[in-house]
């Protein structure tokens, strides 16, 4: 599906520059990211920048107020509708700025999106909400949350792990509401990396992000010939939106790697349609996991924002076991992305919360 679809079409332009070198198209392209072609698939690009602004500002508005009532709702800040009841619209009866103060409060930040791509979106009450932004940040809650129930309290950074991130947005967003000490790696495809590279070092700072060959940061950046290179120990390997996309032979040798390097959790955020492209059917990760073994599901939930999504948490089953073992034994005690990003700051198009 990349092979084709998006690499050979829609990331053309972005792959020339990067093949030429040219530092300065290269960072005008980056900087105006969100309305571009190249991103389509990983954003909205420019599918919400079409000739009728004033429908599309329209229907980008109430798809985006209507998950943000979502990701209210999935994080405690609003009731629930019951349509059986006859009320309808009860989390906006205060107004959108309520909602929103109950929201930021809940998670514990604001969902103002960062001055970053020229994004675009919904001006809710003051804060840039991109068309992606509420599903990101739900993604990112859950996983804190999987964190919260499954991996004890330790000393030293937590690992995380995520295979095919977009361009890094639920990272982004995870590592704005998590206050533990993390170490974030990103695995995927080498082009989306230049995206994910610059997206995160122009939102959380370029000394937080590093690239494959450099010293690792904070976050490190890799494409997917890297894993040896990712410590042994993983805490929780993360994936959102990618699986069905990626070739079943190319999943298998993730999940293979992360039977022995992943010590706690599989977070999963996909859909399962198994739709087929270019004659094959795109991969469910239930039926990729049954296939290949090595894993115990703890728990199967529909997504409160998208239908047809399914949120599931694993653990490798070596992990199952060695932690069984490990209660045993103790119950008895008890006891050069900065230069870019500077010259993209000088030619960058300031984000419209009108798209």
């Amino acid at each position: 599906m990349w092979s084709h679809a998006v690499f050979q079409e829609r990331q053309r332009d972005l792959v020339e520059a990067l093949d030429r070198g040219d530092v300065q198209p290269l960072a005008e392209l980056l900087s105006s990211m969100f309305r571009a072609d190249f991103v389509l698939g990983i954003a909205p690009g420019s599918l919400g920048l079409v000739r009728v602004p004033r429908l599309a500002r329209r229907f980008t508005e109430l798809a985006v107020t209507s998950k943000l009532v979502a990701l209210a709702e999935s994080r405690g800040a609003a009731r629930v509708e019951n349509p059986e009841q006859g009320a309808v619209g009860i989390a906006l009866h205060d107004g959108l700025a309520t909602l929103m103060d109950a929201t930021e409060h809940a998670l514990g930040i604001s969902l103002d999106f960062p001055d970053v791509g020229a994004a675009y979106g919904l001006d809710a009450a003051g804060r840039l909400v991109t068309p992606d932004t509420p599903d990101q940040v739900y993604g990112a809650a859950r996983l804190c949350d999987a964190l919260a129930v499954h991996i004890a309290q330790r000393d030293g950074p937590y690992s995380v792990v995520e295979i095919g991130a977009g361009y890094g947005g639920m990272a982004y967003w995870f590592l704005r509401m998590s206050d533990a000490a993390l170490r974030y790696t990103i695995v995927d495809l080498p082009v989306v990396n230049v995206l994910q590279g610059y997206f995160l070092a122009s939102a959380l700072g370029s000394d937080q992000v590093s690239f494959y060959g450099e010293t690792p940061e904070r976050i490190a950046v890799l494409p997917g010939h890297a894993l040896d290179s990712i410590a042994p120990r993983c805490d929780a390997l993360v994936n959102k939106d990618s699986f069905p996309e990626i070739p079943p032979d190319a999943a298998r040798e993730y999940l293979e790697w992360a039977r022995s390097a992943c010590a706690g959790i599989f977070y999963s955020y996909n859909q399962e349609s198994a739709t087929e492209f270019a004659g094959s059917a795109q991969t469910v990760v239930a039926e990729l996991i049954a296939e290949t073994g090595g894993f115990t599901r703890l728990r199967r939930d529909p997504s409160w924002l998208r239908r047809g999504y399914v949120e599931e948490i694993y653990v490798a089953t070596a992990a199952t076991r060695a932690r069984h073992t490990s209660a045993q034994l103790s119950s008895p005690s008890r006891g050069e992305i900065g230069r870019l990003s500077t010259v993209a700051a000088s030619s960058s198009v300031m984000g419209s919360a009108s798209g």
